[in-house]
């Protein structure tokens, strides 16, 4: 999963994409992409940055494995 961070009006706005959920968070970028990995119940963990680029920060979030699968 992708998740495109933007820094407008104070706050770190976080969107999923192709997802219809977005979060918000004055901490830092990494916090709001951590809170929509939450709630679309990915562990906040495994909230990668893969990318930094004209005041838009992509992060990664790795897809669960089918029925439990290691790696």
């Amino acid at each position: 999963m992708i998740i495109k961070v933007r820094f407008t009006t104070g706050t770190y706005v976080a969107r999923a994409k192709g997802q219809n959920v977005t979060a918000s968070c004055a901490e830092s970028a990494h916090r709001a992409a951590e809170r929509v990995a939450e709630k679309l119940s990915y562990n906040p963990d495994l909230v990668e940055l893969e990318e930094e680029s004209n005041g838009v920060s992509t992060f990664s979030v790795p897809e669960p494995n089918p029925q439990g699968e290691a790696g």
